[in-house]
Order: structure tokens, then sequence, then C-alpha cells
């Protein structure tokens, strides 16, 4: 599939997530940026079929950051969720900040993110309980078993 994407764009996350995302990539560094944590949740939201929309959005992540594979899952999930090609090149009427195919993208990352984190385990409430090799060690598993579905 041929990569189609806005260089312009920036990739919305939810607000309400933020601090969790944050304490994920800096303070235990599990992951290297927001662009792994909000392409892993995607996958996790197709996956356990939690489109999850939102309205307050955080610092938004450019779209220039993603690589090419992560491109790639943008468009496949955009399709998926359309079922139709031809959303790889709409712009909604509405919004012209929203393009829709990144809006599958951003909704399921919204609803697979509290899975990513129930996965791994993740105690936000009380953070001396986390351990990075632990959380590290169930994400790596998690990816080589493609157990991404939440049971």
């Amino acid at each position: 599939m041929p990569i189609n994407i806005d260089t312009t764009y920036r990739i919305n996350r939810n607000l309400d997530q933020e601090d969790m995302m944050r304490y994920l990539w800096r303070d235990l560094r599990v992951f290297n940026d927001y662009h792994q944590i909000l392409v892993i949740s995607a996958l996790i939201g197709y996956a356990n079929n939690a489109y999850v929309p939102f309205v307050n959005k955080a610092e938004p992540v450019q779209i220039i950051n993603f690589e090419d594979r992560e491109k790639e899952i943008i468009n496949f999930l955009a399709y998926l969720k359309e079922g139709n090609q031809s959303i790889l090149q709409e712009r909604a009427k509405t919004d012209p900040d929203r393009n829709k195919m990144y809006q599958a993208f951003e909704f399921y990352a919204n609803g697979g993110f509290p899975i990513l984190c129930k996965k791994l385990g993740v105690d936000f409430a009380d953070k001396s309980k986390n351990d990075r090799n632990t959380i590290l060690l169930k994400y790596y598993t998690m990816l080589v078993e493609n157990d991404l579905l939440d049971i």
C-alpha cells in the first residue's frame, strides 16, 4: 500500500492520557517517544475494537516523527475502519485540521492506550511499584507472542 501522508499534519492525543504517556516515555523509558506509544496503542485499539473518540487534545505529535512503516499502519487502520480506500484521500469538511484518515488512528490509539497500560501492569497511582525491567519484559513478550487482545 502506498504511503499517503500529509507531512504537515499533527497526530492528536487525548489530554487525559498525557501524564501517563509522558511517564511511560520519559520516566520509565519503556518507549522512545510518543509516536511509538500511539502506534502500539492504535494496533491494540483495533484488535480490541476499542475506537474511542476524545475532545480534549494534548500537544499533538508531528507526523514527520513517524517512520514509514508506522505511516503505513496509519493508512491501513484507516482503510480497515472505513472499508474503503477513498478514506486515504478524504479531508474532513467540518474541521480542516482533522483528516478522517488520521482520526481513525487517533481514536484507536485512544481506545488502545488503557488496554496497553493494563497489559503492562503499570500502576499510575503508586509509581514506586513499577519496575522498568518487568514492564519491558511484559511489553516485549506481548509483541513476540502477538498478544494484543484484552482477554
